[in-house]
């Protein structure tokens, strides 16, 4: 007798960190990194997710639902603004990636995302195509955000016999307008794994303000959300946002960054981010010069894939920052 098949219904929000420089201590050089953030949400999650993410912009005390004040609200249209990492030196915002933060670090059954950081300093870039392209780093997205798909939809929901990707929304950027991005990935996937679908061909491009005409009331504040988390992930290992509210942010939700980066594994922690939460990176060993015939090469290509990397806000939390660091 043939049992049920399972199947699941997702949609995709995405967004990216460019070009990201990091600091070598001691030796005054930078890399440069590319961090894919992408927060996945099962439909049966979605209402709730929504829910819950925008009735934490109610800042009064005690906070209420959103849109629920039985007089108008003179805060209302402050707190419904975009919240975006970069910009929460302003209060409002700042208060309200806070909440988002706390509820992501409460969380133990809704917040799936897999991010991919890229060493760019490391890549033979004369493999990302013609050596005269200009733009390279477009080809390079193109090329890893298809694996950063591809790993978080097996990883995650590998026990389904169909997984069924409703729509991909990515915020709006030169990516939307290369040759091959807003389909490649897609077209990829669905012709070489038997168990992914795509309901859309296409990448839907959104702006992640959810008051512009070209956002989305309910998908940008997914936008907004996984731009926070990466911002975190991002200033943990760079250091680099150091004003107050960005560092209280980071510090705030260091305790689950740490834990995912350290110990990616664990499946008794008590945030519960196994197999729902994870960040890789690529590629461990710089092989640029390397004879691609020998066995060092083709041992060193297949490890390439690492979650262990140093986290430089660890040492500044723990007042252990020398001069170098600076």
């Amino acid at each position: 007798m043939e049992t049920d098949k399972k199947s699941i219904i997702l949609n995709l929000y995405c967004d990216e960190i460019k070009e990201y420089p990091l600091k070598i201590p001691f030796i005054n050089t930078f890399e440069k990194w590319t961090y894919i953030g992408m927060l996945i949400v099962p439909e049966f999650i979605s209402d709730k997710l929504y829910k819950d993410l925008i009735n934490l912009r109610c800042l009064s005390q005690p906070p209420k639902p959103w849109g629920s004040c039985s007089e108008p609200c003179p805060y209302h249209n402050l707190n419904n603004t975009e919240i975006h990492y970069q910009n929460t030196d302003d209060s409002i915002k700042y208060k309200i990636a806070s909440n988002w933060v706390k509820y992501w670090l409460d969380d133990r059954e809704n917040i799936y995302f897999y991010i991919l950081g890229i060493n760019l300093t490391k890549l033979d870039l004369d493999k990302f195509g013609p050596k005269n392209q200009k733009d390279k780093h477009s080809t390079i997205y193109n090329r890893f955000f298809r694996t950063a798909l591809k790993k978080a939809l097996k990883t995650y929901f590998r026990d389904y016999d169909s997984i069924i990707v409703k729509n991909i929304f990515h915020d709006k950027g030169n990516a939307e307008y290369h040759e091959y991005f807003p389909w490649h990935s897609i077209y990829k996937l669905q012709s070489e794994e038997d168990k992914i679908y795509f309901a859309n061909n296409h990448i839907k491009f959104i702006n992640s303000d959810h008051r512009k005409p070209d956002g989305d009331p309910v998908h940008s504040q997914f936008i907004q959300f996984i731009d926070i988390i990466l911002g975190c992930f991002a200033n943990s290992l760079h250091l680099n946002a150091t004003s107050k509210n960005k560092y209280s942010l980071t510090v705030s939700a260091f305790p689950i960054i740490r834990r995912i980066i350290k110990n990616p594994n664990n499946p008794n922690s008590r945030y519960n981010y196994y197999k729902r939460q994870m960040v890789q990176f690529f590629p461990k060993e710089d092989l640029k010069g390397m004879d691609e015939q020998s066995l060092e090469y083709r041992y060193k290509k297949l490890n390439q894939f690492y979650t262990n990397r140093e986290l430089p806000i660890e040492r500044k939390i723990n007042g252990q920052l020398s001069i170098f660091d600076l």
